[in-house]
């Protein structure tokens, strides 16, 4: 309808156009089916910013937002930076960073051709296209050779064995955003794996985890020679975040 939800009751109280109220109904349904509101309606808010979605594309989540906080606690806003976004979805992280760091520069990778898209259509809304690169690849492979001072990532880290307890409208945002493989820490392997030669002397490593991967992800990661590992708790007491320095 395009006014403000607190102007809804005086206006539902005079009648409403049948299209309308046809389109409505139409919405409802398809939410009954377990189509998620964020798809139905196209966008959804991060860290109070608006992002473009679509199916298949990771609908934006309170614990990302945590991602997101801990690194800028982290990067100083009077030096030029460049970061790298692993598997970039709809680009709320790497445009986030790019709004609250002007000075920063951001590459963001994604296996999924649409993801990359979205991404660019948000980094368009909120203009930072001019800041920011998208590469279409797995993990590192469309980076390598190249150095980052920040490396960030909200991998899919829930086990495959997990794909049916999942409800459908969780399901809806796809195999490619949300399973980690059979562990559900396959990605966190992986990357520690080969991060460190992508990042500077001194740079940040900031990963988002499931609730009961932190000390699975922080072995990973001392393991693989980081100096300094933390694991950060979401509002609910849950690990959430892994930060690491080189």
């Amino acid at each position: 309808m395009g006014i403000r939800p607190a102007q809804l009751p005086l206006l539902l109280e005079s009648d409403l156009p049948t299209d309308l109220v046809t389109k409505f109904k139409k919405l409802i349904e398809e939410r009954q089916r377990g189509i998620p509101t964020a798809y139905l309606i196209g966008e959804w808010e991060f860290m109070g910013r608006v992002f473009k979605l679509k199916e298949g594309v990771l609908v934006p989540r309170p614990e990302t937002e945590l991602l997101v906080e801990k690194v800028l606690e982290y990067l100083p806003a009077d030096k030029p930076l460049e970061g790298l976004d692993i598997g970039t979805g709809s680009g709320c992280i790497a445009v986030t960073l790019l709004l609250e760091r002007p000075l920063m520069r951001m590459t963001a990778t994604d296996i999924n051709p649409k993801a990359l898209e979205v991404a660019l259509e948000n980094a368009c809304i909120h203009g930072v296209e001019d800041r920011l690169d998208l590469l279409e690849g797995d993990l590192f492979t469309p980076v390598r050779g190249r150095k980052f001072d920040l490396i960030v990532s909200n991998p899919p880290y829930i086990p495959s064995r997990m794909w049916d307890n999942l409800s459908e409208e969780v399901r809806r945002e796809g195999e490619l955003a949300l399973l980690g493989g059979e562990k559900g820490w396959e990605f966190y392997e992986r990357i520690a794996d080969g991060v460190k030669e992508y990042l500077e002397e001194g740079g940040i490593l900031a990963l988002e985890i499931g609730h009961d991967q932190g000390e699975v992800v922080k072995t990973l990661l001392t393991e693989g020679g980081f100096k300094e590992v933390m694991i950060y708790r979401d509002y609910s007491g849950q690990d959430r975040v892994v930060m690491a320095w080189s």
